[in-house]
């Protein structure tokens, strides 16, 4: 089995790194394309315009996360990608460890994940950008393009 373990020192909390992992709308943020995503066991996921594609293993908010991983040129059906997050001062470590990858993508994979997403999450995060704040929009709103509210019924 081809393994790749990096590891990740970024200047944010266990929950800011969540929600860069799990949010769709930052997601898109530091990926530039959109994403679908529901950080609950059992559901599938969709990153970069669907060309990233799988399912959610294991749920631990904050904590970790546990993905299939299933790029559309790939052979390999059984892929894991494993986040591990520990806080550590005002910083969070997130240790990557992506089992199973295709032997032909093993360096174009190894490299992806410090340029286009665990290095992409660290580049935002640390630039000091504020998230976007995120409400869940119902589907006739997110059809029609309506604006999100806050709680107190606020558009934003």
């Amino acid at each position: 089995m081809i393994l790749i373990e990096q590891t990740y020192l970024i200047a944010a909390t266990p929950a800011q790194v969540w929600q860069a992992l799990t949010d769709p709308e930052i997601i898109a943020e530091w990926s530039g394309a959109d994403a679908e995503y529901e950080p609950s066991v059992g559901t599938d996921y969709a990153l970069w315009d669907g060309t990233i594609t799988g399912g959610v293993l294991d749920v631990v908010p904050f904590k970790k996360l546990v993905q299939t991983w299933k790029p559309k040129d790939w052979t390999v059906d059984n892929s894991v990608v494993t986040f591990t997050l520990t806080a550590e001062g005002k910083h969070t470590r997130v240790d990557l460890l992506h089992e199973n990858v295709e032997p032909s993508d093993f360096d174009g994979t190894r490299e992806g994940w410090n340029l286009y997403y665990l290095g992409a999450i660290k580049k935002m995060l640390e630039a000091g950008t504020p998230l976007k704040r995120t409400a869940k929009r119902t589907n006739a709103e997110k059809k029609r393009g309506a604006p999100k509210k806050n709680k107190s019924g606020a558009s934003y």
